[in-house]
């Protein structure tokens, strides 16, 4: 085989390579944004094809993990978590969605364990939204079983706490900003009048409050999906929050009482849980409540200023 032979293989090899690198840039591009867009099942597909292509990723592998994990199928992402860390032992990600993993299949030790190992090891390079996704997913047995915590998850344990005082910490810092707190009433203000208004509007089309003495709420459609989130694959704490998202929406147009059920699901799973228990202070409150609104806001370990302010301003 000649030079000039040798040399024009070797260009078009070159530039198969160079066009096979721009369409899997432009596959990896498809991929973010699906992923973005939570699109799971489109995010598989495109990761097969740069897996068949030979573009192996740690961040792509990730992605192919917690795809498999929100459709559900978590043995898969629990095999796609073990080839990311395969190829990136560092990866906080996919350590997080592991412990996940393990409070989904009530295997809680180990989640800890995890959490333990991360706090332990990667402490300065976990990101804030790391951060809140192991707070929000171990405080409850923080909550609940501090001692063991304390002695099983040491370094875990000291974080949580450290955490806890510097979310504390914000509300008073808070007030020394004058420009912030006023926008934050602001912010309260304009709720407040939101549900005014609704309120209102119910009243002129049914002639009656909401909350009118002896009518009978329907609760039962709260209660058949409070049964749907008990009933679901994930940890006590995503149900909580899915109690409280529902009791939200309630609240916000205006059906107190089904706010209420959704919220008492919510404290029956965790009845020291710090948002449901603001929550539920301020359904008492709409509720005419303010005997049972007060009690509430005595439950909690810090003194809420802006909670205090819309109860009075309810009142």
């Amino acid at each position: 085989m000649g030079k000039a032979s040798k040399k024009v293989k070797r260009q078009v090899r070159k530039k198969a390579e160079v066009q096979k690198m721009q369409q899997c840039l432009s596959q990896e591009e498809e991929l973010a944004a699906a992923f973005a867009a939570e699109e799971y099942d489109k995010v598989l597909d495109i990761l097969a094809e740069l897996i068949q292509a030979k573009d192996i990723k740690p961040d792509l592998l990730y992605k192919g993990a917690y795809s498999y994990f929100m459709l559900g199928d978590y043995e898969r992402a629990a095999q796609w978590v073990n080839n990311t860390l395969n190829y990136d032992p560092h990866n906080i990600e996919a350590r997080i969605l592991l412990a996940r993993l393990c409070f989904i299949q009530d295997r809680h030790d180990d989640g800890l364990a995890i959490y333990e190992f991360l706090v332990s090891n990667y402490a300065q390079n976990i990101s804030p939204e790391h951060k809140e996704q192991i707070l929000d997913s171990s405080e409850y047995y923080a909550r609940r079983d501090g001692e063991k915590l304390r002695q099983n998850y040491p370094h875990l344990s000291t974080w949580l706490q450290t955490r806890e005082e510097m979310t504390a910490s914000v509300p008073q810092a808070a007030v020394k900003e004058s420009g912030q707190t006023g926008s934050a009433l602001s912010a309260l203000q304009r709720l407040k009048a939101k549900l005014q208004a609704v309120e209102a509007r119910q009243e002129k089309a049914d002639g009656e409050t909401v909350e009118k003495e002896g009518s009978a709420p329907d609760v039962s459609a709260a209660e058949q999906k409070i049964a749907e989130i008990k009933s679901k694959n994930c940890s006590y704490r995503e149900k909580i929050k899915l109690c409280n998202n529902f009791a939200a929406a309630e609240y916000m147009t205006g059906n107190y009482r089904q706010a209420e059920v959704y919220l008492h699901a919510a404290l029956e799973m965790d009845d020291g849980d710090n948002q449901t228990i603001r929550n539920m202070a301020m359904v008492q409150a709409a509720l005419g409540e303010k005997d049972k609104a007060q009690a509430l806001v005595a439950r909690l370990p810090e003194v809420d200023f802006l909670l205090l302010y819309m109860l009075k301003e309810q009142g």
